[in-house]
């Protein structure tokens, strides 16, 4: 295997690093990786460090970024809502306004502009909300700009969080979010492709099972994010995007065992994020004087 492609293969994989981290030692870490050898296949080993070392480094640059904590859970919980939005919208083949309205919404999350996330938010939130709010003969109106009108408002409670989360963002400085890296849009571009499959039913068991293991590796990274940097925000935002959703089943429990693990799980994951985050760390061992 030519040394030109293991040499691409480790920079693929510093890039899970910090940018900041990659200019100062992304040089003399591909070094000490190729060892001086110019022709080996690249190390599964080495592949995992750099995947864990690229993430806890990530945890940390997070943590320690300018800015209030909670802005940043809130920011990364309404982009998840807004994600979800959007590849909801993909698998009910809803109208190309609504697709680009809840599209554009999730860049301005990615991009961190909350000036633009707020009318757009407030926005899906009012037409997914405008039977509640103006009457039922609101669902008739024209389609190819609105999307569906839920008619209790345990299915309104994500779109709700979604308009106050905008609005808490707009209310501090903008120019504190910061842009998110573009491997989110991973999220419907799958929802894309599951729906574009020959023979695939709407929200069937792939779909279903899709968006349970996306959810779970989402979490679960929360989860160790949360255990390296010991901050808060990442169980904010999986509080933003977990309790809104668990208001249906708390309404209408769910109707098998399958369902029912599904919910305790998310929920499990939430509390253990939650209880990761306020865990003090420990103290340092004094040294006494001999």
């Amino acid at each position: 295997m030519s040394g030109a492609f293991t040499r691409g293969w480790y920079r693929l994989f510093l890039r899970t690093f910090p940018p900041a981290h990659r200019a100062e030692y992304g040089a003399e870490m591909l070094d000490t990786l190729l060892n001086d050898t110019s022709r080996r296949a690249p190390s599964p080993r080495e592949t995992a460090g750099l995947l864990t070392a690229g993430f806890a480094a990530r945890a940390r640059a997070a943590a320690g970024e300018t800015g209030p904590w909670w802005a940043d859970g809130v920011h990364l919980g309404l982009l998840m809502l807004a994600l979800a939005n959007l590849a909801y919208g993909i698998g009910d083949h809803a109208s190309p306004g609504w697709l680009a309205a809840s599209a554009v919404l999730v860049v301005a999350l990615l991009r961190g502009w909350a000036l633009m996330v707020l009318p757009l938010a407030l926005a899906v939130a009012f037409s997914t909300g405008r039977a509640m709010l103006v009457g039922a003969e609101t669902t008739s109106w024209p389609p190819q700009f609105f999307g569906p009108a839920y008619h209790n408002w345990a299915s309104l409670a994500p779109y709700g969080v979604l308009a106050i989360g905008a609005i808490a963002l707009a209310a501090i400085r903008p120019g504190n979010l910061r842009a998110r890296p573009l491997w989110w849009l991973v999220i419907p571009a799958a929802a894309l492709a599951l729906t574009s499959m020959p023979g695939s039913r709407e929200y069937g068991e792939t779909w279903q099972l899709v968006r349970a293991g996306t959810e779970g590796v989402l979490l679960l990274a929360g989860v160790l994010a949360t255990a390296i940097a010991r901050s808060p925000r990442w169980a904010l935002a999986a509080t933003i995007y977990v309790l809104p959703a668990v208001a249906s089943p708390l309404t209408n429990p769910p109707s098998n065992a399958q369902d029912t693990g599904y919910w305790l799980t998310l929920t499990g994951l939430l509390l253990a994020m939650a209880a990761t985050a306020w865990r003090p760390q420990p103290l340092p061992e004094r040294r006494h004087p001999q």
